[in-house]
């Protein structure tokens, strides 16, 4: 057992790369050493949750959440968390890759749904503005129809006069 503490204060001691000797001198506790050790483990998860916070992104806050328990659990097991850390994260880039890709197949339908609209309103537009222009030409023939049908009804009239008084 003391053999195994002994290594263990020496892996502990490498870890922590001789700063425990300028902040404590040179006696070290398990306790001090564990915190240090641990902020290692635990800078991952207060990475993700600023990248969280500065994109405003719950995935990666909920993403945050579950490291931290990863990293808890997998020290307490004495495994390696950051195994489990690589794993989560490769998840969830597959994850967000298949939501890009999905969001690209709807910008996709999307583009071409709007394309086809504008087609369609431009060419109803221009059915719109030939028939305006029918109706225009209609209203013109009209208008000088009815002043030809009312001269020749005033020449009608002067025929009939002019025919009764004949008469």
């Amino acid at each position: 057992e003391l053999a195994a503490i002994a290594k263990a204060k020496q892996v502990v001691q490498e870890t922590v790369g001789g700063a425990s000797k300028l902040s404590y001198g040179d006696e070290v506790s398990f306790l001090q050493v564990a915190s240090r050790a641990g902020s290692a483990q635990y800078g991952v998860v207060r990475a993700v949750r600023v990248l969280a916070q500065r994109h405003h992104s719950t995935m990666l806050a909920q993403l945050a959440a579950r490291l931290s328990t990863v990293v808890g659990v997998s020290s307490r097991a004495g495994e390696d968390p950051f195994a489990k850390v690589k794993s989560m994260i490769s998840d969830m880039i597959a994850t967000l890759e298949k939501e890009a890709e999905a969001d690209a197949k709807k910008k996709a339908f999307c583009d071409k749904e709007l394309g086809e609209s504008r087609e369609k309103k431009a060419d109803k537009e221009e059915e719109l503005e030939k028939l305006s222009t029918q109706i225009d030409k209609m209203a013109a023939r009209s208008a000088t129809l009815q002043e030809e049908i009312a001269e020749l009804q005033k020449a009608l009239a002067f025929l009939a006069k002019s025919q009764a008084e004949m008469d």
